[in-house]
């Protein structure tokens, strides 16, 4: 099981008669943390008890139950009983895309995390955050990850902050989603706005074709020190189930980039041979995928029709390497 940095938890919050919370809400918080939940009853307290250890007490977080069937909205409303920085709101059910937006309308901070249900936070995760933004012009904070089986071990993984060059971050971003989950990327809110949020037509995707509208507005900032998410590795996890057909020629979240006229004039012809490479190395993370979740003789399958669909994959050794290496995960 793992276990979170030992940092001091911030005062616990008064309860009045009734269980009722007698603080009010910081009208003017640091940080807003968006957390969309539908049937998370397994590990939605857990989160959210890693955001009530955050050193800095700053924070609104604001659920969206986008339908959940199981206890998930009774375990929130314990939450917002106990702590006013806590509140859930009912989601439009039509997509993890439509619950952030709906959650970014609603965002009162000048900085935003949108943060899965069964992610976890480390305690110094959203001071650590405030501070790179705040020397820094950055758009956004990227820190590293984590990640951690669903009974919460840290698992092996290359740190995702190697693979974000010091020049043209967005040209390595198109190749290669080094942000990983948006748990590791704090935001600017004003630029979450800006670009327009997340787009509710993608099912797979959909994150990283909104990191790469935000990185056209601006740069990274890539902070050293601690992985600040701890990712968890679900096999029924929404990346896993919203997955493109292995075979799929066409992605649509790499149409979608490819058809950004911002991004056409940005890189030229150049695009299409970024994203090339983006679409080979969505094809082998799925691949990974399957072998990691015990699914090797499907994984198998997929790798040899690979080699036939994408042969330049073996002119890539960096992908080569990086491939091998994640196949084993183990702590």
């Amino acid at each position: 099981m793992l276990n979170l940095p030992n940092t001091a938890r911030p005062p616990l919050r008064l309860i009045g008669p009734g269980g009722t919370d007698m603080d009010q809400p910081d009208p003017y918080p640091d940080f807003s943390i968006i957390i969309p939940a539908r049937n998370m009853e397994r590990f939605i307290a857990e989160t959210l008890d890693s955001v009530c250890r955050q050193s800095a007490p700053s924070f609104e977080v604001i659920c969206l139950d986008d339908g959940s069937t199981d206890s998930t909205r009774e375990i929130i409303e314990g939450f917002v009983r106990r702590d006013a920085r806590f509140s859930v709101r009912s989601g439009p059910a039509k997509g993890v895309s439509a619950a952030r937006n709906l959650g970014l309308s609603l965002a009162q901070a000048p900085l935003v995390l949108f943060l899965d249900a069964d992610d976890l936070l480390h305690p110094d995760a959203l001071r650590l955050y405030s501070q790179a933004l705040s020397s820094s012009g950055a758009v956004a904070a990227l820190s590293g990850v984590q990640r951690i089986s669903i009974q919460g071990d840290e698992m092996r993984g290359t740190d995702n902050r190697l693979l974000v060059p010091e020049q043209d971050q967005l040209a390595a971003l198109l190749r290669k989603n080094f942000v990983v989950n948006g748990g590791a990327l704090a935001l600017r809110t004003d630029v979450a706005r800006q670009v327009g949020g997340y787009d509710t037509s993608l099912t797979n995707g959909e994150d990283w074709e909104f990191w790469c509208r935000a990185a056209l507005i601006g740069p990274f900032h890539v902070m050293e020190g601690p992985a600040l998410l701890y990712y968890r590795q679900v096999a029924s996890g929404a990346n896993f189930k919203t997955r493109a057909p292995a075979f799929a020629r066409r992605v649509a979240s790499i149409e979608k980039v490819a058809a950004n006229p911002a991004m056409q004039q940005r890189f030229g012809p150049k695009l299409r041979r970024l994203l090339r490479a983006r679409q080979i190395d969505v094809f082998w993370s799925g691949v990974r995928n399957q072998y990691q979740y015990g699914r090797k003789p499907r994984a198998l399958f997929e790798g040899v029709c690979g080699m036939f669909m994408y042969p330049d994959s073996v002119l890539r050794p960096k992908l080569i390497w990086r491939f091998m290496r994640s196949l084993d995960r183990r702590a």
